[in-house]
């Protein structure tokens, strides 16, 4: 009985922590993609703003770093 009350526990917990992810509202992260090349320099840039609106500019490559940030509220 005690596994089975423990099974349904960790499943309800990984249940809420997926709809929480899924389901950013209006002050969820903004995201920052920095490209590089071959020899470490930045070749380009992307970036999704608060408001969701995508900017880039550059060269994408395989080989990037990502950023995340949290959008304030709107007043």
């Amino acid at each position: 009985m005690r596994k089975k009350f423990a099974l349904a526990l960790g499943l309800a917990a990984i249940a809420a922590v997926g709809v929480a992810i899924a389901a950013p509202g209006p002050t969820g992260p903004g995201e920052i993609y920095t490209y590089y090349n071959t020899d470490g320099s930045v070749s380009g840039q992307s970036s999704i703003q608060c408001d969701g609106t995508r900017t880039a500019w550059g060269r994408p490559t395989k080989d990037y770093g990502v950023g995340y940030y949290i959008c304030d509220p709107e007043p």
